[in-house]
């Protein structure tokens, strides 16, 4: 759950809570420097209970939590300023406007996914995939259909991904040792089957790698590192998954490409050879054709 959902949800909040919740809300990027004594003053309560605040919302401290508000409203901020990743065409448009809309759609996904990366993180997961021996990758609906893409790519170059069914995964979490590596996809980072498959790879010391929405959920703090989906659609209230699948395409591209580049030659010298051997395809256009 995103930091500003959390201040919103005013239900358990005291009514010092609730006046520290709505100083946060209030000052975003203002509070940038602020000192925690200055948030008791402008509250009206103490710098105690600032603490306490910021603890009960999971953060060591003010000055943690501080920093990552700062920086999940600068995430707000930025991208998606003219386009509505829930709603991005409207019934009266043509299809040629829809098209064009779908693309900036696009074009904004791919540009708010890479301001989610993190350098460390992504040397990390791309480290855990070069390493196992197999790949599993729990997911479903759509999810598994972009799961396929990445295990072809991945085969291509001599690594084995399994795609396991969310149902199933709990059961391969049971038996697989640290020779293997998971990806758990889930938008919300709350799907159940999910997060009991991370807790039980995690007392295996198997890695896992989640792919999930921004801010704090359950199974991104449960894996071995993190990687965050474009996070700007809601869960039902939407014309379509565009942002979302798009997204989780793009991370696995990423993940595919980061593993190429450790092998760069051999990794191309064995895609070519085996494409030769498996797919005959021809073509008269010039920029398909391959030369002798």
């Amino acid at each position: 759950m995103l930091i500003q959902d959390q201040l919103k949800n005013h239900d358990l909040f005291s009514e010092a809570e609730k006046s520290i919740a709505a100083y946060f809300l209030n000052r975003q990027f203002a509070l940038d420097g602020e000192s925690i004594r200055h948030v008791a003053q402008a509250t009206f309560t103490s710098p105690a209970t600032v603490m306490r605040f910021c603890q009960r919302m999971g953060f060591e401290g003010y000055a943690d939590f501080r920093d990552a508000y700062l920086k999940e409203t600068a995430y707000l901020s930025s991208h998606f300023q003219d386009i509505d990743a829930n709603r991005p065409f409207l019934e009266t448009d043509p299809p040629m406007t829809v098209a064009g809309k779908l693309s900036g759609l696009y074009s904004e996904t791919v540009r708010d996914t890479l301001s989610l990366l993190n350098q460390r993180e992504l040397e990390t997961a791309v480290a855990i995939l070069d390493k196992a021996q197999n790949i599993y990758i729990a997911s479903a609906g759509v999810y598994s259909d972009l799961a396929s893409a990445f295990r072809e790519s991945m085969s291509k170059i001599g690594k084995t991904v399994i795609i396991s069914p969310s149902t199933g995964v709990y059961y391969e979490a049971c038996y697989r040792n640290a020779d293997s590596c998971f990806i758990l996809i889930s938008y919300s980072g709350e799907t159940p089957r999910n997060i009991e498959a991370a807790r039980r790879l995690g007392k295996r010391n198997v890695p896992t790698i989640s792919i999930t929405s921004y801010g704090s959920n359950t199974l991104a703090d449960l894996c071995s590192c993190r990687l965050y989906i474009s996070t700007r659609q809601k869960l039902i209230s939407n014309l379509g998954n565009f942002s979302i699948n798009l997204s989780v395409l793009y991370l696995l591209d990423v993940l595919y490409a980061g593993c190429f580049r450790l092998h760069y030659r051999e990794n191309e010298a064995l895609k070519i050879r085996f494409s030769k051997e498996t797919e005959h395809r021809t073509s008269d256009n010039p920029i398909l054709r391959e030369e002798p």
